[in-house]
């Protein structure tokens, strides 16, 4: 923990005021998007004082060069999003204060409360009114010397006034607009009649689940999975309290797993236990009428395509999943690629679910796939299950439509996973 700067133009009851939205951050953020703001303390004589728990030492924006500069915003646009995602999120949870403290920390920044820590941005007197500046006053220029009188013309003749000629002008200014508000509405129709099939789907991504293809008969949606099996998946997860009846049920559908159950002993639970537990129960919930792709990686090389599994291969997915070793590197990009270029996503409604637990470390940018995706798969989404600090392809879900869901513990994970695969989860569609 570190001082980054004594606010002495910060308000004395700041830091009391800031407490409730420091508490929403710590408790729904990964550290990766809570330690974009700064913390707020009283210092000893009654000033203002942001911390951070960066480690580094601290620069403004403006002793950055410009491509620090670029990466610096481009960072804290992508955290600004995860927070805007949250705030609708409990939203719809009916969390509606929570929600709107939540957006007033979105927005642009202010260049001059921004710092970059190790590449990370940090925004100091978040919350905080803009200090009013003092009237510049400008001094009086010298009083000019007074040149001698000058002998006085003769005022020029008056020309005669055209009031004619003004009043049949305004005349036709009048009769001009009614003919340029005719040309922007037919502008206006002819832009609603060429834009209206991509208006037509964003409206049926918002009034539908994806696993409905609306329009002539039923057709299911495509469905696939990029699970992230790189050597980080081997890490360690927090596990909560074992009275969560949801989350031990989950687990207890994988055989392999009831070992960890056996005792109350603490157990050691990776990130890749917790994946094979979750996506199982996805695949139990799946319709009947869905197919599902699985492709995870296979280090640097080509990802491993494992297929697609039927309703009646649900048994032999189950026993795939289990058999998955978390070694190598994190192949996010070429593995979505591959999962992409197998599906439709033009005529045929489709959704990639991706589980990462960090940023490509394969040279393929994420950002950049799912960006041709979008461009050349308008009816594909790829909702991002984010289990690190990391933001770098939450991308992929911004540039889709897609959703993110970020978690930390075995059991927010399991959630995270099943709702970003409730589009294609039993929904009882006609």
């Amino acid at each position: 923990m570190q001082r980054v700067n004594r606010d002495t133009h910060a308000s004395q009851d700041a830091a009391s005021a800031l407490e409730l939205r420091v508490a929403l951050i710590r408790q729904h953020f990964p550290p990766g998007i809570a330690h974009l703001y700064a913390i707020p303390r009283q210092g000893r004589d009654g000033v203002l004082e942001w911390w951070s728990e960066l480690e580094g030492q601290p620069h403004l924006y403006a002793t950055l060069g410009r491509e620090q500069q670029a990466a610096l915003l481009k960072r804290y646009e992508e955290r600004q999003a995860a927070v805007s995602q949250l705030a609708d999120e409990l939203q719809r949870r009916d969390q509606a204060p929570a929600a709107e403290a939540l957006r007033t920390l979105i927005g642009r920044p202010d260049l001059a409360n921004l710092y970059s820590i190790n590449d990370e941005p940090l925004v100091i007197r978040w919350g905080q009114p803009a200090p009013v500046a003092a009237p510049f006053v400008v001094s009086p220029p010298p009083a000019p010397r007074q040149p001698a009188p000058a002998k006085p013309k003769p005022a020029p003749t008056p020309k005669p006034t055209r009031t004619r000629t003004v009043v049949m002008t305004e005349r036709r200014r009048l009769r001009l607009w009614p003919w340029l508000l005719f040309g922007l509405l037919l502008l206006l129709l002819y832009w609603l009649y060429s834009s209206w099939p991509v208006l037509y789907q964003r409206w049926q991504g918002y009034t539908q689940t994806a696993i409905c293809t609306p329009g002539g008969a039923f057709q299911a949606s495509e469905f696939a999975v990029v699970l992230d099996t790189s050597g980080s998946m081997d890490q360690r997860i927090r596990v909560k309290k074992e009275d969560d009846p949801w989350y031990i049920g989950l687990l207890a559908r994988i055989p392999y797993v009831d070992e960890l159950l056996a005792n109350n002993q603490p157990q050691r639970l990776t990130r890749m236990d917790v994946a094979k537990s979750s996506l199982t129960a996805v695949i139990g919930d799946l319709d009947k009428a869905v197919d599902m792709r699985l492709v995870t990686f296979d280090g640097c090389r080509s990802p491993v395509d494992h297929g697609v599994f039927g309703p009646g291969q649900r048994e032999d997915l189950v026993k795939r999943v289990a058999d998955l070793n978390a070694r190598g590197g994190t192949g996010l990009g070429i593995s979505l690629q591959a999962a992409a270029s197998k599906m439709n996503g033009r005529d045929r409604d489709g959704v990639i679910v991706m589980f990462v637990d960090g940023r490509d470390s394969c040279g393929t940018s994420v950002c950049s796939v799912s960006e041709q995706i979008a461009k050349n798969q308008p009816r594909l989404r790829i909702n991002v299950v984010n289990i690190s600090a990391s933001t770098g392809s939450n991308c992929a879900a911004s540039n889709t439509g897609g959703r993110v869901y970020t978690a930390n513990d075995a059991a927010a994970v399991a959630a995270a996973l099943k709702e970003a695969s409730q589009e294609v989860a039993a929904t009882g569609c006609p």
